[in-house]
């Protein structure tokens, strides 16, 4: 799920800088999507066009585009520009509920939580509310009231590398003067 903030301007010049994001982002592997227009001031039919191509080229792909937060000043810009409908959405939050692609993956939940340690908190259910509810206590998140959170045990503090250890000079004269005060005396001599 990748989420694309647009804000300012979304004319002539702005819908290219945005179809060359999302096609990086589609060449990457990307195929669900969440564009928050709620930063737009102005919205051209060239930069609506270029929305409407783009969301029929991931759909076709079996990819999803969601519109969120469109400004009540171009709501009614968006709805007649889009030649392609894009589910919209009043909110990022919104567009975000219960998407298909948002999800927590057990194995890679199971995994982690064996990776640092914090031994298996995995639900037993395995429904997402409580997977999402187990990856929030791994991360420290903020839980919600009642649920149990998981304790963590101390870390040791990590020893530096011999190369980052403070330097110890054996033969270091114990009553030389140190730092830069030490210097100036040296070159200068004793008052």
């Amino acid at each position: 799920m990748h989420i694309v903030a647009l804000g300012g301007r979304l004319d002539a010049d702005g819908a290219v800088d945005v179809e060359l994001g999302l096609q990086e982002l589609e060449a990457a592997g990307a195929r669900h999507f969440v564009v928050d227009a709620a930063g737009l001031i102005y919205a051209s039919s060239s930069g609506l066009k270029s929305l409407s191509v783009f969301a029929a080229r991931v759909v076709q792909n079996t990819g999803s585009v969601r519109l969120a937060g469109v400004p009540a000043v171009l709501q009614a810009v968006f709805k007649q520009g889009l030649a392609q409908p894009i589910p919209t959405y009043p909110s990022r939050a919104a567009a975000l509920a219960g998407h298909p692609a948002i999800g927590i993956d057990p194995g890679l939940l199971h995994t982690v939580s064996r990776l640092i340690g914090a031994g298996s908190i995995m639900p037993a259910g395995g429904a997402s509310s409580e997977l999402a509810e187990a990856a929030a206590r791994l991360l420290d998140a903020k839980v919600a009231p009642g649920q149990p959170v998981v304790p963590r045990p101390p870390r040791a503090p990590t020893p530096l590398p011999p190369s980052r250890e403070p330097e110890r000079d054996a033969e270091a004269d114990p009553d030389a003067d140190e730092g830069l005060g030490g210097k100036l005396r040296r070159l200068l001599g004793p008052k």
